[in-house]
């Protein structure tokens, strides 16, 4: 298992931003989706995890956040609430004791995000958030 030391020293930007070395694509994550939808049996399921937020605080890993990111014409409960893996995804942030969001985002017709609205789970949804891409930065270093 990586030491810190070894997480800290990846590849990183000016900013301090570690590096997508890929070029931003994650084939393998459709790869094992599509192989994973093969399983014949109706008792293994899978969903994805959009994202996980964490921080290092005093040298220890400590976990912030779960969001789920969705195109902003998602709204229905049937891709919502109604949904497996999002009761799935729901009961994993429960158990980490961090909240769990849901992450819609606005683009224009350059994939640049316009807007954020954000929802946590654990309250209303007619209590989400807009929110510009300043106040998304500040939201996220706030958790």
């Amino acid at each position: 298992m990586a030491d810190i030391d070894d997480i800290m020293n990846l590849p990183r930007t000016g900013r301090g931003v570690r590096l997508d070395v890929r070029g931003g694509e994650r084939k393998s994550d459709i790869i094992f989706s599509k192989w994973h939808r093969a399983i014949p049996s109706r008792q293994c399921y899978y969903t994805d995890i959009d994202a996980l937020e964490y921080r290092f605080e005093n040298g220890i890993l400590k976990l912030k956040a779960i969001f789920d990111i969705k195109e902003w014409h998602v709204v229905t409960r049937k891709y919502l609430e109604d949904n497996a893996g999002f009761k799935a995804t729901k009961k994993l942030s429960e158990l980490a004791g961090v909240p769990f969001y849901i992450v819609w985002i606005k683009t224009d017709e350059n994939d640049n995000i316009t807007m954020f609205r954000v929802w946590n789970t654990s309250e209303s949804r007619d209590r989400a958030k807009e929110m510009t891409q300043e106040e998304m930065k500040d939201f996220i270093e706030k958790l």
